[in-house]
């Protein structure tokens, strides 16, 4: 059995502007759809964090107190859990641009290749290389070989694309 964490809220890295938000709503009561809204939450998670701070009531949809729902979230945000999720996505978006700056600085070249294979044209494609209608034919003798082969076929299917869907396409009705 596989034991899982449970998801951690994304709106715990908003908190101070929710709560700012909050202090200049202008009732004293917060509804659920406010704090769906402010949290981004479903109407059952909002109804669940707002449940103890209900004061009243309208019709079946219960009216928290604007100050004892503050206090509510203040509490949650001054949490270890809460604290501490909100240095671990930190950590995460800063490591996650740090790799990006990293791969634009010095992007990889996955494949080197000379400069006749990636000027390569369909016509001039190595021998035991073929294109038929729904068939690429690749003879080779060694692994080596047959991945230059692929190479070459791969630089000249990028240079003239319509020339290779021609050559590969089966007649209508075939």
């Amino acid at each position: 059995m596989e034991l899982r964490m449970p998801a951690k809220p994304t709106w715990y890295r908003r908190l101070p502007s929710i709560l700012a938000s909050l202090r200049e709503h202008p009732r004293p009561y917060v509804d659920r759809a406010t704090i769906e809204f402010l949290l981004g939450v479903s109407r059952r998670r909002a109804q669940q964090i707002m449940a103890p701070c209900i004061t009243d009531r309208v019709g079946s949809n219960g009216l928290a107190d604007r100050d004892a729902l503050i206090a509510r979230l203040q509490r949650i945000a001054e949490g270890d859990e809460a604290f501490h999720e909100i240095q671990r996505r930190r950590k995460l978006a800063g490591l996650i641009d740090q790799l990006r700056r990293e791969r634009v600085a010095s992007p990889q070249l996955l494949v080197e290749a000379p400069v006749e294979v990636i000027n390569r044209e369909l016509q001039d494609l190595p021998e035991g290389v073929r294109l038929e209608p729904g068939r690429i034919v690749v003879e080779f003798g060694n692994p080596h070989e047959g991945l230059e082969k692929l190479l070459a076929l791969a630089m000249a299917i990028s240079n003239d694309f319509a020339r290779f869907e021609n050559s590969v396409s089966r007649p209508i009705g075939f």
